[in-house]
């Protein structure tokens, strides 16, 4: 019997409905994704030159070959005029030969004489400067590049963008630039080694590529592709393109870069003074391309003398205080690496767990003061193994460090892959392993992840652990799942983490364990339209921490934030929280005060407001009140910096408690200040002075940095930390210890 005709008609609508709804849905989840089709992006051919065609890096483009290139240009303003063309006209070119890839950058201004250029430091984030930044995605993932920024006077910045999300600003490599400001405004020309970059083996390539320029005066950005205000020049997503790149052999076969350290330490004793020489010679770096998409790294004997020291904070919680790692081997290709919550957007903030964190190597904390030192522990010898391998982003390292005291010699090795997904999302997992001399004692974590992007706007985040110590048995899970909407005009959070009271990742942080924290937070930024303001910032949420094992609540906050951004550059920004903490054990806050166990609410407010960084002089001042335990706290927080000319700035930071508590009162404060004198973009000097009065340490910190050529440093540093016990007489107090090293490295390339 066969169906009539009405039938037929039917079961066709039928099936096209079907059809039509499977097509929409895989249309919703490619888009999703990240598999609809890119937008149109601008486009810059580069432009090969001969042998005997060269370019003078000397920031002026006068040789007649920069006339071969393509231009690129209009640039569109993110700020403060969506879509609009940028006020000032901005021209870039782009050339390469078999060894560099070369940009001549044309940044015209009608008022040159405000042109703003102040940093001669490498490395600076030119925060008061006009500044243009390049991106460059090399392997055209949409998702991962370098970065090269310039000022006016030439000074550099360079940085590896991972993922979209995170910006490594220690990572330094070989590139020359040098830039001229003129009566059109100013002139760079950009040099960048072939060597210095990873890309494909391809005889024809194509390049993501982005640009952005900074009017420090105007509080200006525009940049070439991308500007919704959606994004920022870490979305690669976004970024244009840089085409008919032909036999281009990037990467280093071989880059070998000894060091030699001279110098000494002294530490005082009961019985006098006790020198110890601190001269040693060792690998900093030998770097061995393995694929063209596979680096290894080892190092031999590393010494880090010429580390940033940390800056002073002061610890009025019961958990830890967090500091961000600043030793170069652990920093290049550290994106990889990241596994855990993320981190927070404020500086000095801690994150609620992270696997992997490379401070706990060779690096072991000292909670004898308020600034949690840490003593460094030698290590032996080390080696990483960073890129693409078979479509998996791959990195490993392997350390082992020294016996040091009670501390005995220990084996750590990381292994972390990700696989990418689609657009912008990826599945991955890691391990890391600790291993204590002889077995005695070792520690394991094993975890998956994943990052989900639908939509450009809405991440999907969630992962699970497990680790495994040497006498903890159970109770040893982690996992957290996230859901983020964000657009420039609004933001919300939802969250759930929980970790276990035996949870331990020793390679890893944790803020606070036996714990189930939800997380709700959500943020509308409207644009009003007025002259004076750029953007209204108003955020309300709350933060509740439940005790894991029995339920009970341990912490609550919840609070409201208002902000107003100027056009000027300012921010005036009121805040409010409701808390809540309970206190299962006495907390000693200070050397002479201890509260007591049970609960305490808490209401407190700030107001806050910060100056544009755009001026020579600029800053933020805080204060911040109201209940803490069974008391009241009063903060004040300054902030300042001062550039008073392109040779010198000063920086202030100051945080001063007043705490009264019905069983005693104390005042902490903090200073942190930071002088710097350069006297040209390759001899620089920096002295950071620090002092806290809850254990009355001072310290002084002074380094002098002579980039002799691109990569290659001559560092003398000069460390004094002193106590002023009551048992030490004189103006600096009693000498702690004190070290002077000079250090020489040297690369050699192959």
């Amino acid at each position: 019997m066969h169906p009539d005709k009405h039938s037929l008609i039917l079961l066709d609508r039928q099936t096209l409905a079907q059809k039509l709804v499977i097509t929409v849905g895989i249309t919703l989840v490619m888009a999703g994704m990240g598999w609809s089709q890119t937008p149109n992006r601008p486009e810059i051919s580069a432009v090969k030159i001969s042998s005997d065609e060269t370019i003078r890096v000397d920031g002026i483009l006068d040789e007649t070959v920069w006339q071969k290139a393509s231009v690129a240009n209009n640039f569109v303003q993110r700020d403060p005029n969506e879509g609009e063309p940028a006020s000032e006209k901005t021209e870039v070119r782009v050339l390469y030969d078999n060894k560099f890839i070369y940009f001549g950058i044309t940044c015209f201004d009608s008022s040159p004489e405000l042109i703003r250029a102040t940093e001669l430091a490498r490395d600076d984030k030119f925060d008061n400067d006009d500044e243009f930044v390049i991106a460059l995605d090399t392997f055209h993932d949409h998702r991962n590049a370098y970065g090269f920024s310039i000022n006016p006077l030439g000074t550099r910045m360079d940085a590896l963008i991972t993922d979209e999300t995170s910006i490594n600003i220690e990572w330094n490599e070989k590139w020359d630039a040098k830039a001229n400001i003129n009566e059109q405004g100013w002139e760079a020309e950009i040099a960048i080694p072939f060597k210095s970059l990873r890309s494909p083996k391809s005889e024809v390539q194509t390049w993501g590529l982005n640009f952005g320029r900074f009017i420090r005066r105007k509080n200006e950005k525009s940049f070439w592709s991308g500007w919704d205000r959606d994004y920022t020049l870490l979305h690669l997503s976004q970024a244009g393109h840089l085409t008919d790149l032909k036999q281009v052999q990037t990467g280093l076969k071989l880059r070998v870069k000894p060091f030699v350290v001279g110098g000494f330490s002294q530490t005082p004793k009961n019985s006098g003074s006790n020198f110890k020489n601190e001269s040693q010679v060792g690998i900093e770096d030998l770097k061995v391309s393995l694929t063209s998409s596979l680096t290894a790294d080892f190092t031999i004997n590393p010494d880090f003398a010429q580390a940033e020291v940390d800056a002073a904070q002061l610890n009025l919680t019961r958990f830890s205080l967090f500091f961000p790692e600043k030793r170069e081997f652990f920093l290049e290709g550290a994106g990889i690496f990241d596994f855990g919550t993320e981190r927070p957007r404020f500086e000095g903030s801690a994150p609620d767990l992270l696997l992997f964190f490379s401070r706990r190597i060779g690096l072991e904390e000292n909670k004898v003061s308020s600034q949690q030192e840490n003593i460094p522990i030698p290590i032996f010898a080390g080696a990483k193994i960073t890129g693409d391998i078979a479509g998996f982003q791959f990195g490993a390292i392997n350390m082992h460090t020294d016996n040091k005291d009670s501390i005995p010699q220990t084996n750590y090795g990381v292994v972390r892959v990700k696989k990418k997904l689609l657009g912008r999302s990826y599945i991955g997992g890691i391990l890391t392993n600790k291993i204590a001399s002889g077995g005695e004692h070792y520690n394991r974590v094993g975890g998956v992840d994943g990052n989900f992007v639908l939509f450009n706007k809405l991440l999907l985040k969630g992962l699970v652990a497990k680790s495994d110590t040497f006498g903890k048995k159970g109770n040893d899970l982690s996992h957290q799942g996230m859901l983020r909407w964000e657009t420039d005009h609004f933001r919300t959070v939802l969250e759930r983490t929980r970790i276990d009271e035996n949870f331990n990742p020793e390679m890893g942080f944790v803020l606070r364990k036996n714990i189930i924290k939800k997380k709700w937070r959500s943020t509308w930024r409207p644009r009003p339209g007025i002259d004076s303001i750029r953007q209204v910032t108003m955020s309300f949420g709350a933060e509740l921490f439940n005790n894991q094992t029995t339920g009970s609540l341990e912490s609550r906050k919840t609070g409201v934030w208002l902000g107003i951004d100027t056009e000027a550059g300012d921010l005036v920004a009121l805040r409010a929280d409701d808390k809540y903490e309970l206190l299962t054990k006495e907390f000693k806050v200070h050397p002479t005060a201890t509260l007591p166990l049970g609960g305490y609410n808490f209401l407190d407010y700030s107001v806050r407001v910060r100056t544009y960084s755009g001026r020579k002089a600029s800053g933020e001042f805080e204060v911040a009140g109201g209940t803490y335990y069974n008391g009241r706290k009063l903060t004040i927080s300054t902030d300042g910096e001062i550039d008073i000319n392109k040779h010198f700035s000063l920086m202030v930071e100051h945080e001063y408690n007043k705490v009264n508590l019905s069983n005693g009162s104390f005042v902490a404060r903090v200073i942190n200040t930071g002088l710097n004198y350069n006297l040209t973009n390759k001899l620089l000097t920096s002295t950071a002075i620090q002092y806290d009065n809850v254990y009355d340490r001072f310290l002084l910190n002074f380094r002098l940095n002579y980039i002799y050529r691109p990569g290659d440093d001559i560092f003398i540093v000069y460390n004094d930390t002193r106590d002023f016990d009551p048992t030490y007489t004189g103006f600096l107090g009693g000498l702690v210890n004190r070290t002077l090293l000079v250090k020489f490295n040297h690369s050699f390339d192959f």
